[in-house]
């Protein structure tokens, strides 16, 4: 065909030409695009305060200038207010030693905690932190983070988040977190910021960028230059995301972690 080319008219020629850029513009149709992948991000330590290494944090959530944390195990969880300025422990609030604490969020000065295989979802007043049962929800809780005033996305662990309506808990939809379609599970610790929900991976050094519309993950952050080597030996895994408005960044911490880490990605 090349051959036969070269007796083309002029004409002919430039009928080929516009065809063959028409051709190059729209794109092939049967053309594979490959996988979609997130970007990779890592973090950027601009500050670090102390934190304490018996606490198995679950959640963490800052509100006004305050720092909470959640930490877990059973005969050992609490609710905690910390100051942000120099991580000190302001005061520790008990649970039940039949509850087992995971994560927190805080809508309308109410904070909200879950409690891993009791179902039961625990309600804190921000201003005078009594314990309440708020409602219950019909699978393991892991974690929590707020989207509006009205809408909470929880975790169970699987590869699933829920949006649940604040006042019922009841389930108003959810997504299927992945990449390229291959579900992401053992989804923990939760938060929402700029658009995207961030959630730590149960014994993952990522933390996951999720656009809550679609579940898709668009980026990785890789956090695994945090922790040196003599404090990683007595440290559990990541866990622990909390976005600060005042700062513009991130603190993370694990489970018995000795450091809270003040981050940009």
């Amino acid at each position: 065909m090349l051959k036969n080319s070269l007796f083309l008219s002029a004409c002919s020629i430039m009928t080929l030409t516009v065809t063959l850029l028409s051709c190059s513009e729209t794109g092939d149709s049967n053309s594979n695009p490959g996988p979609i992948l997130p970007e990779t991000l890592y973090v950027n330590t601009i500050g670090t305060l102390p934190h304490d290494t018996s606490a198995f944090t679950q959640g963490f959530e800052i509100h006004d200038g305050i720092l909470w944390e959640s930490t877990g195990l059973f005969g050992y969880s609490t609710l905690r207010k910390l100051d942000p300025s120099n991580g000190s422990i302001l005061e520790t609030y008990p649970l039940p030693d039949t509850l087992f604490a995971e994560g927190i969020t805080i809508v309308n000065d109410k904070i909200y905690q879950l409690t891993w295989l009791s179902g039961l979802v625990l309600e804190w007043d921000i201003q005078n932190p009594v314990l309440h049962v708020s409602n219950t929800i019909e699978t393991e809780g892991w974690g929590i983070c707020s989207v509006s005033s009205s809408t909470v996305v929880t975790s169970n662990g699987s590869s699933t988040l829920s949006f649940r309506d604040i006042t019922s808990f009841d389930t108003l939809r959810t997504i299927n977190v992945n990449i390229d379609g291959s579900p992401v599970n053992h989804l923990n610790e939760l938060e929402y910021a700029g658009g995207y929900i961030y959630a730590n991976r149960y014994y993952s050094d990522y933390i996951y960028r999720i656009d809550p519309a679609t579940g898709n993950v668009t980026a990785l952050i890789d956090t695994s230059s945090l922790l040196s080597g003599s404090n990683r030996i007595n440290a559990g895994v990541l866990n622990g995301i909390a976005w600060d408005p005042e700062r513009k960044a991130f603190l993370l911490t694990g489970k018995n972690w000795p450091t809270i880490f003040i981050v940009t990605f």
